[in-house]
């Protein structure tokens, strides 16, 4: 988490888990460059690689823009979520 947390452009990097062993990621990232420039890290790519093996399923992923906030789409925010049953 915290090698996310800290890259440029990361507002939030945020793990939930459900009662039910549902499993959320909240990102949310200052610019769609910023986002891409992280999907190509290797700790993320790494950190991906491993992923399938805690997982009951595949993750979904859901993309979009979090109005109201200082990184909304007048700065070009983006805010993507991931979920899964872990």
């Amino acid at each position: 988490m915290e090698p996310s947390r800290s890259r440029p452009g990361s507002l939030v990097y945020r793990l939930h888990e459900q009662e039910d062993g549902r499993v959320f990621l909240y990102e949310l990232w200052a610019s769609r460059a910023e986002l891409a420039a992280h999907h190509g890290t290797q700790v993320l790519k790494d950190v991906l690689a491993r992923l399938p093996e805690h997982l009951a399923g595949a993750p979904e992923v859901s993309e979009g823009r979090l109005y109201g906030e200082p990184a909304g789409p007048a700065a070009g925010g983006r805010v993507s979520s991931a979920g899964t049953r872990g």
